[in-house]
C-alpha cells in the first residue's frame, strides 16, 4: 500500500481527488479521515502533530531559575494523538510513503515529524517527498511523478525556530513574571515575535501621544463654467518663499479669505496647464504585498492568510507564503489569461490579450521555491463573499502585472478673483 501524508485534511481530500480521477473513497482510521483508491491511501495531518516542551521537572516556576531553561533538555511529544495513532497504524501496511506537506520550512518540519513517526514503525520503508506550489491537476501529477527526498537541513531550520521560540518565550516569560510578582493567570507573556511587535506598538503610541497638533484651514469653492458644468476648486496663495500653499494657519486670515471669495461673483481663468504621468504596473504579489493589499479591503493579516490558504488548498491560487516577485519561466501569462476568457473576468482579459506582446512585470525579490502569488486558472463556483473578494484581488493583481503602463492626464486651471 502507498501512503501519502499531507499537511491538512482538506489538502488530503483534494490530492486524493486529483490522483484518483475522482474515485477515492473516504474512510476513518482511529477517528481520522483517510482517502483511498487502488492501493493508495491519503491522510491529512493538522499542521504540527508533535510539539516541544521541557521535561516535567522544569514545570515549577519558583524552583527553576529562568536561565536554567536555556540549556535544559527538550522533549518531543504528540499533540494530536489520534492523528499520530492513525499514521502509525497506516504505516504498518505501507510499502511506500510520500510526504506531500506544504513546500516551505514549516511544511518540511511537519514532513520530518511524519517521517520520524513512520520510521518508528518501519525503519526500511521508502519515504519520498512530493513538492508543488499549487494544488492543481498539472502540478500535483507532476510532483508525484518526480518525487525527491526530504530536505533535512530545511527541516532542521524549522526545528531551530521551534526551539528558539520555546526557550526564548519560556525563559523571558518566567523572568519577567517572577520579577513583577505576576504569576498564575496574571503572568507576563513574552515571545520572539511578541516582544519586538509590542515594542513597535509602544513606540508608535508614544509618537502619537507626543504629537502636538496645530489647527489650520483649507478653502474650497463650488464653481460653474459658462457652459453650465460644475467643479470644485481649492484656494491657494503664495507664501513668503513664493511657494504655493493651501493651508492657512491663522483663523482670522482664513475668515478674511473666505469672505473675499464668497463676495466674488466670478473668477477669471489665468492659467491652463496639462501634463501627463505614467504609472508602471505593479510587481507580482509576494506574501507581504498581498497582506498589505488585503488590509486595504479590511482584512487582518491572519484572516487574509487563512482565506488564501483555503484558496490554495482548493486549487484556485498558488501557495500564499512566498518572498518571490518574479514569475517563473514556465509560466505562460497568455495561456493563463485565456483560461479566464469565458468567465466573469472576460472583458478585462480581452483588453489584455489585445496587446502585441504580454510581458509581466518583475519585482526585486526572486527565489526558486515558490512563484509569486497568482491564480491557477481554475474558476471557483463555491466561494463565500470574503473568499471571492480575496480571490478577485489575486486575479486582478495578476491581470495588472500583465497590463501596459497607465497614462494619466492632469489638467490644472488657475482662476483669479
Amino acid at each position: 500500500m502507498e501512503l501519502i501524508v499531507t499537511e491538512k485534511d482538506n489538502a488530503a481530500r483534494r490530492i486524493a481527488d486529483i490522483l484518483s480521477d475522482g474515485t477515492a473513497d473516504a474512510d476513518r482510521v482511529n477517528g481520522v479521515n483517510v482517502y483511498g483508491w487502488g492501493g493508495k491511501r491519503v491522510i491529512g495531518l493538522s499542521g504540527h502533530v508533535v510539539g516541544v516542551d521541557f521535561p516535567p521537572e522544569y514545570d515549577d516556576w519558583r524552583d527553576v531559575e529562568p536561565h536554567e531553561l536555556i540549556r535544559a533538555p527538550i522533549d518531543t511529544e504528540p499533540t494530536q494523538e489520534a492523528i499520530v495513532a492513525a499514521l502509525r497504524r497506516l504505516s504498518r501496511d505501507a510499502d511506500r510513503v510520500v510526504i506531500a506537506t506544504d513546500y516551505d520550512r514549516e511544511g518540511e518540519l511537519i514532513g520530518k515529524e511524519a517521517f520520524d513517526i513512520v520510521r518508528g514503525v518501519d525503519e526500511s520503508v521508502p519515504i519520498e517527498r512530493a513538492r508543488f506550489s499549487s494544488i492543481t491537476e498539472r502540478e500535483v501529477t507532476e510532483a508525484f511523478n518526480n518525487t525527491g527526498e526530504l530536505d533535512f537541513d530545511l527541516a532542521a531550520a524549522g526545528e531551530a525556530r521551534q526551539t528558539v521560540d520555546l526557550v526564548w518565550g519560556a525563559a523571558l516569560t518566567r523572568f519577567l513574571s517572577l520579577s513583577a510578582g505576576q504569576l498564575g493567570e496574571d503572568f507576563i507573556s513574552v515571545g520572539r515575535v511578541q516582544g519586538p511587535t509590542l515594542k513597535l506598538l509602544v513606540d508608535r503610541e508614544r509618537e502619537i501621544e507626543a504629537f502636538d497638533p496645530d489647527d489650520y484651514w483649507e478653502l474650497f469653492a463650488d464653481l460653474t463654467k459658462e457652459a453650465g458644468a460644475g467643479f470644485e476648486a481649492q484656494y491657494f496663495y503664495l507664501d513668503d518663499d513664493g511657494t504655493e500653499a493651501r493651508r492657512i494657519w491663522e483663523e482670522a486670515a482664513a475668515e478674511n479669505a473666505n469672505e473675499a471669495l464668497a463676495d466674488a461673483e466670478s473668477a477669471a481663468v489665468e492659467e491652463v496647464n496639462r501634463r501627463t504621468r505614467t504609472d508602471e504596473p505593479p510587481a507580482p504579489f509576494n506574501t507581504t504585498q498581498f497582506i498589505r493589499a488585503a488590509s486595504s479591503l479590511g482584512y487582518s493579516a491572519q484572516r487574509a492568510m487563512s482565506i488564501a490558504e483555503d484558496l490554495y488548498t482548493a486549487g484556485y491560487m498558488t501557495y500564499p507564503r512566498t518572498d518571490n516577485t518574479v514569475y517563473p519561466d514556465d509560466l505562460d501569462p497568455e495561456e493563463l489569461l485565456k483560461s479566464f476568457s469565458e468567465t466573469f473576468f472576460g472583458d478585462s482579459v480581452e483588453e489584455l490579450l489585445e496587446q502585441d506582446e504580454i510581458t509581466p512585470t518583475e519585482g526585486d525579490e526572486e527565489t526558486t521555491d515558490h512563484p509569486p502569488i497568482h491564480p491557477t486558472g481554475e474558476m471557483p463556483t463555491d466561494l463565500d463573499d470574503d473568499e471571492w473578494e480575496v480571490y478577485e484581488l489575486v486575479v486582478r493583481r495578476f491581470f495588472a502585472t500583465c497590463a501596459p503602463a497607465a497614462t494619466w492626464e492632469h489638467l490644472r486651471v488657475v482662476a483669479g478673483v
